[in-house]
C-alpha cells in the first residue's frame, strides 16, 4: 500500500506538509522489548517510515504477558528482528533496519548517526542516562520512557536539559515487568512525543515528566527546574 494511501485518514489531524515532515523523520528506538515494539508500532501507524531498532535480546516465555510480539512461536527468536519484519507486513515501503546489539559507548554514534530522533525504551538507568549524552552530542532530542508495574513515566530530553541525569541520581535495573495497559499508554504517549517533534510543534513534554498511574487512574506533569 502506497504511503499517501495507508496514511489518508492522518490528514483528518496533520497537514499535508507535517505528514511529509514525518516520513522524513528518522528515528531510532533503542531497545526492542516491550516498550519498543509497542512505540515502534504505534510510531509506523503515526506515519514514520524511516525506523532503525536496537536490541541483542531474544524473546523468552515470560515476556508472553507485555510484549506484543511475544508468543510461542517468537521464542528464541531476535527481537529486533521479529519487529523488524513484523513491521513490514505492515508496511513493505517502510525503512526498517534491525541492528542486534546493546548500545554503548563503543557504538553508540555510529548506530544514532542518521538518526533525528532517538527514544529510550530500554530498562536500565544507565544506560538511559548514556542515551541522553549521545542524544546531547549529536545535537538531538531524546523521547525518555519507563515503566514498571502499574506505573510509568515520559518526558521529551532536548540537548543540555540533563534531564535523566536529575531523574535518576544512581544506576538501577528495572525491578519488575510491566502491565501491558502502562506499556501500551507509555508506548503511546512516546510516540506522540516523537510526532510533535517531527512537525515542530511547541507543546512537547520538555522540562516536564508525565507520571501515570494506571491503578488509580493518575496522569500528573510535574515541570523540572531549570
Amino acid at each position: 500500500m502506497a504511503y499517501e494511501e495507508m496514511f489518508e485518514k492522518n490528514q483528518d489531524f496533520l497537514t499535508a506538509e507535517q505528514l511529509n515532515s514525518i516520513r522524513n523523520t528518522s528515528v531510532l528506538i533503542v531497545g526492542a522489548g516491550a516498550l519498543g515494539q509497542m512505540a515502534a508500532h504505534t510510531l509506523l501507524r503515526s506515519g514514520f517510515v524511516r525506523l532503525t531498532v536496537v536490541d541483542k535480546d531474544r524473546f523468552v516465555s515470560d515476556n508472553d504477558n507485555r510484549q506484543l510480539y511475544a508468543r510461542p512461536e517468537t521464542e528464541g527468536l531476535k527481537k529486533a528482528e521479529v519487529l523488524q519484519r513484523e513491521l513490514k507486513k505492515i508496511s513493505r515501503e517502510a525503512e526498517i533496519r534491525a541492528v542486534d546489539q546493546f548500545v554503548d559507548e563503543t557504538n553508540g554514534k555510529e548506530l544514532a548517526s542518521s538518526a533525528d530522533i532517538l527514544v529510550d525504551c530500554v530498562d536500565d538507568t544507565r544506560t538511559k542516562k548514556y542515551l541522553e549524552a549521545l542524544a546531547d552530542s549529536l545535537g538531538i532530542c531524546l523521547v525518555h520512557g519507563a515503566v514498571e508495574g502499574w506505573f510509568g513515566q515520559v518526558s521529551t530530553v532536548y540537548p543540555g536539559d540533563g534531564t535523566l541525569a536529575f531523574l535518576y541520581p544512581e544506576d538501577r535495573v528495572r525491578q519488575a515487568s510491566a502491565l501491558m495497559a502502562t506499556v501500551n499508554v507509555v508506548a503511546s504517549l512516546q510516540a506522540a512525543e516523537a510526532i510533535k517533534l517531527a512537525i515542530h510543534s511547541e507543546e512537547i513534554l520538555r522540562r516536564k515528566v508525565l507520571y501515570v498511574d494506571m491503578r488509580s487512574g493518575d496522569f500528573s506533569c510535574v515541570k523540572l527546574p531549570g
